[in-house]
């Protein structure tokens, strides 16, 4: 059987998500401000999973020391054509990150650490590498959302497949608050809930993402 990781390697290998700027920030018109991208001039960054580099760019384009992340070969080569050298890219697993304790002074991940069978280890590491007082924000599926029941609905157990970007398997585990919590016991988390850009409206309550943020302490 193949691990979290080998399934996204093959999946995201196979058809890798890269959109335009424009479409990913029409598609999440909350994420600039929930990820924080231009509230960390000067700041060292690091995200997990930075993908085809979107997200890592806005970062660096708002003065950061970016780094960003990843295990999917095809991601990093398209992440390096359109961050180019404003930003640090690398391969490397979030279960073990090749950093140096307390190097960042705020780590971000999007849509990534529920790919992960083993997120206390990436929950573990995120608090290594980041400085006292560093803060972290994390994005997850949310187990009680629109998006997951209206998948359950029409695709049944298959639902998992209709998710991604294409129907190759992929690991997905669904969150709640209090699992999230479980991962982070020492830390206190702020959670709010987000939608796509269509029943944003309603977000709150039956939005598809959990975004954490959490503070490492002094």
């Amino acid at each position: 059987m193949s691990t979290a990781r080998e399934l996204a390697e093959l999946h995201w290998d196979e058809k890798p998500l890269y959109i335009s700027e424009e479409e990913r920030y029409r598609t999440y018109p909350w994420l600039y401000r929930a990820g924080e991208f231009n509230e960390h001039k000067g700041h060292q960054v690091l995200e997990i999973g930075c993908g085809t580099g979107c997200d890592l760019l806005q970062f660096a384009k708002h003065g950061a020391i970016a780094t960003g992340i990843d295990v999917t070969d095809r991601h990093l080569e398209l992440a390096r054509n359109r961050v180019g050298k404003m930003a640090k890219i690398m391969k490397a697993d979030a279960r073990e990150l090749p950093f140096p304790s307390e190097s960042f002074d705020y780590v971000y991940s999007h849509g990534v650490i529920h790919h992960c069978e083993a997120p206390h280890l990436i929950a573990g590491e995120i608090l290594r590498v980041l400085r006292p007082g560093g803060r972290f924000n994390i994005h997850v599926y949310a187990k009680w959302s629109y998006t997951h029941f209206r998948g359950l609905q029409k695709f049944g157990h298959d639902w998992y497949l209709h998710i991604e970007n294409s129907k190759a398997p992929v690991h997905i585990e669904l969150y709640t608050g209090r699992k999230l919590r479980q991962l982070f016991p020492d830390v206190r988390l702020i959670i709010r809930k987000y939608e796509f850009s269509h029943w944003q409206y309603l977000g709150r309550w039956v939005g598809w993402f959990l975004v954490a943020t959490g503070e490492r302490r002094k």
